[in-house]
């Protein structure tokens, strides 16, 4: 049974990393904007379950956000982290959708010193940034993390 969990949690990590990848690449291989939706919000339903899997690390991470002494810890810092992961990846989703649905008039972030992006591309590249980080220093357990 233990080794049956293991090899879900790696299906879900491996599927987190395949439908964001494949989000990003429905652009340049110029698929339909419903694959890069489909894609998208498959990444977003995989965190939700990715989140479920790790439910009791998730409560013990939450009660060391409420304990301001315990941010400096590294368990308090990985709290604030995930944290960060899953605003930024709301924060996507909903820019991909009010950019949906105003695609006519986008919403543009200006950056200073380039011209304005979309919300949902700057929200995107910084997902990107956090994932990569986020994946890189978690990939000796990717395989062999297990359930809680």
């Amino acid at each position: 049974m233990d080794n049956e969990i293991r090899q879900q949690r790696w299906l879900v990590h491996l599927w987190l990393i395949i439908s964001f990848l494949l989000s990003l690449l429905t652009f340049p291989l110029h698929l339909s904007i419903l694959a890069h939706i489909f894609f998208g919000l498959l990444f977003a339903g995989l965190v939700v379950a990715h989140l479920r899997q790790r439910r009791r690390t998730v409560r013990i991470l939450w009660r060391d956000i409420k304990r301001v002494v315990a941010w400096i810890t590294p368990r308090g810092r990985m709290a604030w982290a995930d944290v960060v992961l899953v605003v930024v990846t709301l924060n996507v989703v909903v820019s991909g959708f009010a950019d949906y649905f105003n695609h006519n008039q986008p919403v543009m972030i200006p950056l200073g010193f380039i011209s304005p992006i979309r919300w949902h591309a700057v929200s995107s590249i910084v997902l990107l940034v956090l994932l990569v980080v986020h994946t890189l220093r978690r990939a000796k357990r990717l395989r062999t993390s297990q359930v809680r």
